[in-house]
Formats: C-alpha cells, sequence, structure tokens
C-alpha cells in the first residue's frame, strides 16, 4: 500500500464525504474513490459504508483508522526531523495559497525566496483558508495563508494584515437595500462559499448574532464564481473588497454601504517546524515583504466584529478625510 491511500482513507473517515476529503487533499473525488477501492482490495476488507448522503466506517475501517493515522504521522515527524537536520536550504515546500497571488503579494515573495535559495523549489496548492489549517496540521501542507482565527495549539501564526469584507448584492437591488435592514436580506437568496472558507464562518456569525435563517440558493467553492451569480442578479455574497475591486463585472454589483467587519490573513505552519530551513526562509521573506503593512494587534479574535454602520454616507466621507487631516 502507498502512504497516499491511507491519507485518503483518512481524509474520507474524517470528512465522511468522497467530495470534502477530495478538496482538503486537493485532489479530484475520482481520484479519492480510486485511492479508496485499491487500498480495499489490497487489504481484503470494506473500510466504508456508502450512501446518497456520504460515506461512514465501517467496524473494520474504524478499528484500522488509528493504526493509519499513526503511520501517517510517524512518516510525516520522520521527514521533519530529517529536514531539520540540513544546514542548507534545499528540497521541495509546499506552498498552501487561500488568495491570488497579488493579494498575497506572492510574486515579490518568490523573487525573494528565488534569489536567496537556489535549490529550493516549490509546490502552490489552492484552497480555502480551513483546507490549508487542516493541510498544515496533517502536514501535507509545509507553510500557508489563512484568514480567520486559528484555534490549533499545534499551529504558529503571523498576522499579515486585515482583510476588509463586504457584502455584494446584485446592482438591481442598491435601490431597496440602500438601508440597513437585517429582516429584509433574510428574504433574499444567498450564495454561500465553502464551509472551509472564513467568509463563511463569517455568515453563520452574523446568523448567530442576528438570529437570521439565510437561505443558501447556491454554494460556490471560490469568490469568482460568487461575484459572477451575484453580477447575474441571483443572489447576495460576502467576498473580500479586494477580489470585489479586481472583478471585471464590477459595474453589475452593489456594496451595501453600511456593512463593516474585517478578518486578520496571517502565514502559518506547524511550531514543530518552525527551526527547518525551508519555513525559516519562506517565514522570514513573507514577514520582510509584508512588513510595510501595519496589523491590528486587536484583530486576532475569533469573535469577529461585524456591524451595521448607519452614519450617513456623506458623514462617513467627512470622518474619513477628517481622520486623514489629523494623521
Amino acid at each position: 500500500m502507498e502512504l497516499y491511500q491511507l491519507r485518503t482513507f483518512l481524509a474520507v473517515a474524517e470528512e465522511g464525504h468522497l467530495t470534502r476529503a477530495a478538496e482538503k487533499l486537493f485532489t479530484s473525488q475520482p481520484a479519492v474513490s480510486a485511492h479508496i477501492r485499491a487500498l480495499e482490495e489490497e487489504l481484503g476488507v470494506q473500510l466504508f459504508e456508502r450512501s446518497t448522503k456520504g460515506t461512514t466506517l465501517t467496524s473494520n475501517g474504524l478499528a484500522l483508522m488509528e493504526h493509519a493515522r499513526r503511520i501517517v504521522d510517524a512518516a510525516r515527524n520522520f521527514k521533519n526531523q530529517a529536514e531539520s537536520l540540513k544546514q542548507d536550504v534545499s528540497g521541495e515546500l509546499v506552498l498552501g495559497l487561500n488568495n491570488g497571488p497579488d493579494i498575497l503579494r506572492l510574486l515579490p515573495i518568490l523573487r525573494l525566496l528565488t534569489d536567496r535559495h537556489t535549490a529550493l523549489t516549490y509546490e502552490m496548492v489552492c484552497g480555502s483558508s480551513g483546507v490549508i489549517l487542516q493541510g498544515l496540521d496533517e502536514g501535507s501542507i509545509s507553510i500557508g495563508f489563512f484568514e480567520g482565527a486559528c484555534s490549533n495549539p499545534r499551529i504558529t501564526s503571523h498576522q499579515l494584515t486585515m482583510v476588509e469584507l463586504c457584502m455584494i448584492a446584485p446592482a438591481a437591488w442598491a435601490g431597496e437595500l440602500s438601508s440597513p435592514d437585517w429582516k429584509l436580506l433574510e428574504k433574499k437568496p444567498w450564495i454561500f462559499v465553502s464551509p472551509m472558507c472564513s467568509y463563511f464562518r463569517t455568515i453563520q456569525h452574523i446568523c448567530r448574532e442576528q438570529g437570521l435563517e439565510l437561505q443558501a440558493k447556491f454554494r460556490a467553492n471560490e469568490d469568482i464564481t460568487a461575484l459572477n451569480l451575484v453580477a447575474e442578479g441571483l443572489g447576495i455574497t460576502i467576498t473580500s473588497r479586494a477580489q470585489y475591486e479586481k472583478t471585471p463585472v464590477r459595474d453589475r454589483l452593489f456594496v451595501l454601504p453600511h456593512f463593516r467587519t474585517a478578518v486578520p490573513l496571517s502565514l502559518a505552519y506547524l511550531s514543530a517546524r518552525a527551526e527547518e530551513p525551508a519555513i525559516r526562509a519562506v517565514r522570514d521573506a513573507v514577514l520582510e515583504v509584508w512588513a510595510d503593512v501595519p496589523t491590528d494587534p486587536q484583530a486576532g479574535s475569533e469573535k469577529l466584529d461585524f456591524s451595521f454602520d448607519r452614519t450617513p454616507p456623506a458623514a462617513r466621507r467627512t470622518r474619513s478625510v477628517t481622520r486623514r487631516n489629523r494623521s
């Protein structure tokens, strides 16, 4: 059997769903199915019961799960220990990206790393913040970017900046949504992003705080699709202002003027790998490139601070000008 088959087995066992396991592993659902099928054939036992609702472990699968976890953990620890013995910076590093290269300042980071460490190579994988954090914890990602809070004590993170989020609706709805009204928003269709994304957690937080039941008409696993659906008049979503400002359908979108919230953007890696030469190299390069961006020291908590700003738009512009004049 192969180590990747055991990783796939654990991912399916933890997610209970082939598609979510595929997202977690940065692969396709057919590939996940093939890994499980090959593993079951080699072992001669059925590991999962399959239904329309997902997959559940059989008694045999449950009995083997912890053995698989120990093997995967041992292999990861072996590799990490070998990496820590190196004096030079070389090898392949898996870099997790939760945003586009421009938002993460990826190109200047990679230029700096290429100039300093010619023997270091990279595999770059894209995924939502939750997927990146899981990949770090499981060892499939070496170091990566994520948004929101991280409660995993095994992971070290460095906050880089705050990401402003905005609520986006079709331009045709601007008139009725120009005043703050949660109950009106509850009646509208919503476009939810992946449950592993920090923006989805923002929507969940809104629902808890305001006692709402927002209706998910569509689910999209990335922002570009969500914004295009909004532009077609199909619903409301939450995304970063940076994503909104660069979308080609911006003229067909309306940013609700009263909604205010932000989440931290951070770099993270396993604390146990902090002294590996490659991890140190990437961490130092990222922090150097991001050094000129101020961070908010109050922004690291799990509680999201969001509100409807009821200040009239003209007063907000005046207040903004006053702040700039004082700085």
